[in-house]
């Protein structure tokens, strides 16, 4: 082959905002041939890459995407010619535009290009990961950063497969999507890894890992597994193994279809943004999200690694082998692989009680989306800053609930046939919001169109305003929709719902106002059966009472489901706080982990806001009282006690100790937490999760140096980041400066500095301090960790009074969060609710507590 004389440009991004742009569909990859050299020493990389294209119409130039490196040696082959390509820049689009001299026609052709760039450093692209004794190269590339590793058509619908050789160090080990195929020697004491052909995937689903990785090995159903680590930490996987092989075999067979991979690999990296990465095949994650030891680590930990990994192998079929058409219907990828996160996990462990886990995602959602500031789940979006935003409580939280709501609607068996049907229809190509419902919809014969259009394409949640009356046996009950908001806010609006009351035929409401006949008038009216609705009712206040009155004819999801509802109203001032406390007093004693869990979240986030001197001794009453009964009392575990009920106590104990400041309570934290830090083994680390944190929030300067001292010596990431969270419990103020000088210290790992920041902006004492410290340090934030901006400025909603508001708002007005738009929406719109609720409920909450 000739080769053509160097073209070569320096692709450096501006700071100009990214147009709204896509690649032409002009030319399209089949197949990447990949070789790339990482240079740990330097930190830098090179490599040559050939992708297989395929003409549509005859061009005189290509487009691909590519950002922060210098390409050179830049030709196209088409039908025995080689043609020199100009290369040409435009940054904003973070596009290079390839020039040839003739045109290139019709049919198979073939871009060849040598590239180098530096290892990032942004925890994005192909990057750079360290620890204490060496440095790795890893990958990140959702959702458009796969153009900083090598040039591409980044986008999801040019799928392609994919020969990659790494070539690396003598002794390093190199991990990708495929199984290895060769090991070759070379010069220089490097090895070239050559892994097999890839299945057909997107470039953001790429994986590239090198380092001392050692890894434990398993199998599920011919599938071979590996859970992989930095050398010496890899039997902390055995957990997530079992927990892989329980997942695999679920999910094969529940779609029907199995695991479209030829492996499947686990990998922990030292620094990494996210909790976790399902590149195809060989998912990357968050060392905390994956590692445990079985000695020390909380059952919520394991609930917490099991889930992780329920997700990311979720996405082998939903997202990986049928992946969205473009990142707006993202909730293809993100809302199933949520939703399905449980199923495998309640089979393989009932008695975590996750079914009733999922009922509380669904009252989060809700939450979430009655701000005004919400977003429907199909959201127009083409900038990298723009899809990074997609990635929210909307895409995986609401869309979650929608579909639990469907699948309650139609029937367990007849969902998952239409499921099964989608993937095997849309397997190793691309599908779109209307490919789903379409499909589903004739699957199941039912108006699943219809209803998923009303929820994926409008914002917000529907709110009933729900009326009856009674006459001959039968109940006639009046439904008027609007949307979920805070009271006094326009709120029309109406959707195609599901509606399944309690003891009924489930039906569709589709008008803004319709009358339903059911059956009786005896039974309390309760309208999610199961807790599976996706909306919150507004009953009378007769038909409340009787509620209360009949808590335990409803199951423990229904009184889940109830218990939001009432707190969703009276958070959306559409009812009185006394209202809701009447129904704390109502509740069941003993009562399921996930309940006692939301009752004492509740009563924490009342303290923070409505609790002051005149009436804190009347509220520590009532929080006393109000959790009495469910558990003992006591910070020993008693004979016989389970897991969800060692969870409980451990919550009711916090409870007792930060919001009721029980002297008792908070001494006995102290006894456990000393114990536990002598013998983190002869503690149940459930408990001593929280009775660490109530020592921290009473804790002096000593116990300070203790959290530092097992911060710098503890060698599991569970336990280094129970310390770490522990800096910002803190509330004495010389300790809460010496958290904030570490935080934005080298001490701090860029992929810990956005959530040590969050955690001292929910502490009531430091807020004000970490705060200043953030404006302070605000060009470092970017420059670290520019994909978390929004969750950074979304911190800013832990403010509750005007001034703060002021503040914030200015900050960013002269730092616009390029990325954190929807963040710092979010956390406004948070401010001027909580105002506004402490204004509204402060009169009730305190007649609440008179005696």
């Amino acid at each position: 082959m000739k080769r053509a004389a160097a073209v070569a440009a320096l692709l450096l991004l501006s700071a100009m905002p990214i147009a709204a742009a896509r690649l032409p569909k002009s030319v399209v990859p089949s197949h990447y041939t990949l070789s790339i050299e990482p240079d740990l020493a330097s930190e830098t990389f090179s490599g040559f890459e050939k992708i297989d294209v395929d003409v549509k119409a005859p061009v005189d130039s290509i487009t691909m995407h590519a950002v922060d490196m210098e390409l050179k040696d830049v030709t196209v082959t088409a039908g025995g010619k080689e043609l020199p390509a100009t290369v040409s820049v435009d940054a904003p689009n973070q596009f290079v535009t390839l020039k040839l001299a003739e045109t290139l026609p019709a049919g198979p052709a073939a871009i060849h290009a040598r590239f180098s760039a530096k290892l990032s450093k942004q925890l994005r692209g192909l990057y750079l990961s360290k620890t204490a004794k060496r440095k790795y190269a890893v990958t990140q590339f959702e959702a458009t950063d796969a153009r900083r590793a090598f040039p591409s058509f980044d986008e999801p619908a040019f799928k392609a497969t994919f020969d990659i050789t790494l070539i690396v160090d003598a002794g390093d080990t190199a991990i990708s999507n495929a199984p290895v195929v060769s090991d070759t020697p070379g010069p220089g004491g490097k090895h070239a890894v050559r892994f097999a052909t890839t299945q057909k995937m997107s470039t953001y689903l790429v994986a590239m890992l090198v380092g001392d990785f050692r890894c434990i090995e398993g199998a599920a159903d011919g599938t071979p597994i590996r859970v992989c680590s930095t050398g010496g930490m890899e039997n902390l996987g055995r957990f997530a193994l079992s927990a892989a092989e329980a997942c695999v075999k679920f999910y094969n067979d529940y779609f029907g279809i199995k695991y479209p991979f030829a492996k499947l690999d686990l990998i922990s990296i030292p620094d990494f943004e996210a909790g976790a990465m399902e590149n195809a095949g060989a998912v990357t994650f968050r060392e905390t999200a994956l590692l445990i030891d079985d000695k020390t680590a909380s059952i919520e930990r394991k609930k917490g690694v099991a889930g992780t990994v329920s997700h990311e192998i979720a996405h082998m079929w939903f997202g990986d082998l049928v992946t969205m058409a473009w990142w707006d219907d993202i909730w293809l990828n993100e809302g199933f692989a949520s939703f399905m996160t449980r199923k495998p996990i309640q089979a393989w462990h009932p008695e975590w009680r996750v079914d009733l886990d999922a009922v509380g995602g669904t009252i989060g959602s809700l939450g979430l989306d009655a701000q005004r500031s919400t977003r429907a789940i199909r959201t127009h979006a083409d900038s990298p800053e723009e899809i990074n935003q997609l990635f929210d409580g909307i895409a995986y939280g609401k869309t979650a609930a929608v579909l639990r709501m469907i699948e309650a609607w139609l029937g367990p068996d007849v969902f998952r046939d239409g499921i099964r049907t989608y993937l095997k229809k849309y397997s190793w190509s691309n599908a779109a919001a209307e490919d789903f419902w379409r499909t589903m919809a004739e699957s199941s014969k039912r108006p699943v169109d219809a209803v998923m259009k009303s929820f994926v394409d409008q914002p917000g949640a529907p709110l009933l305003l729900v009326s009856e009356s009674c006459a001959g046996g039968e109940r006639r009950v009046t439904i008027a929709q609007q949307r979920l908001t805070v009271a006094g806010q326009k709120t029309q609006a109406s959707w195609t719902l599901p509606l399944c009351p309690r003891g009924e035929a489930c039906r569709i409401l589709s008008q803004p106002s319709e009358t339903i006949a059911l059956k009786g008038c005896d039974a309390p009216l309760f309208l999610s059966r199961a807790g599976a609705g996706y909306f919150v009712a507004d009953y009378s206040a007769d038909e409340r009472k009787n509620l209360r009155a009949h808590l335990r004819d409803l199951t423990a999801a229904e009184r889940l489901s109830l218990r939001g509802n009432e707190w969703l109203l009276m958070r959306n001032l559409r009812q009185d706080v006394g209202e809701y406390l009447a129904l704390v007093r109502a509740m069941p004693r003993p009562e399921e982990r996930p309940l006692v869990n939301a009752i004492a979240d509740s009563l924490q986030f009342l303290d923070l806001r409505l609790s002051n001197d005149a009436n804190r001794n009347a509220w520590a009453a009532f929080v006393r009282q109000s959790m009495r009964g469910y558990t003992p009392l006591t910070w020993e575990a008693p004979a016989g006690e389970t897991a969800e009920q060692a969870i409980a106590r451990a919550e009711v104990l916090w409870t007792l100790g930060e919001v009721a400041r029980d002297a008792e309570v908070i001494a006995g934290a102290n006894r456990i937490a000393a114990q536990y830090m002598k013998d983190p083994a002869s503690v149940d680390a459930v408990v001593a999760d929280r009775a660490l944190a109530l020592a921290a929030i009473h804790g002096d300067a000593a116990m300070y140096e203790q959290v530092l001292q097992h911060l710098s010596t503890e060698t599991t990431p569970e336990l280094r980041a129970r310390y770490r969270g522990l800096l910002t419990e803190f509330r004495d103020p010389k300790l809460i400066a010496r958290t904030i000088e570490y935080i934005f210290s080298d001490k701090t790992r860029t992929q810990d500095l956005p959530r040590m920041i969050g955690g001292m902006m929910f502490n009531p004492a430091a807020r004000d301090a970490v705060w200043a410290a953030v404006k302070e340090h605000w060009s470092d934030i970017v420059a670290k960790v520019p994909t978390a901006i929004g969750g950074v400025a979304g911190s800013a909603a832990a403010f509750c009074d005007p001034a703060s508001k002021k503040d914030v708002e200015a900050f960013f007005t002269a730092h616009p969060p390029k990325g954190g738009e929807r963040g710092l929406r979010r956390a406004l719109e948070s401010i001027d609710t909580c105002i506004a609720f402490r204004e509204a409920q402060q009169k009730s909450f305190d007649a609440a507590l008179a005696p």
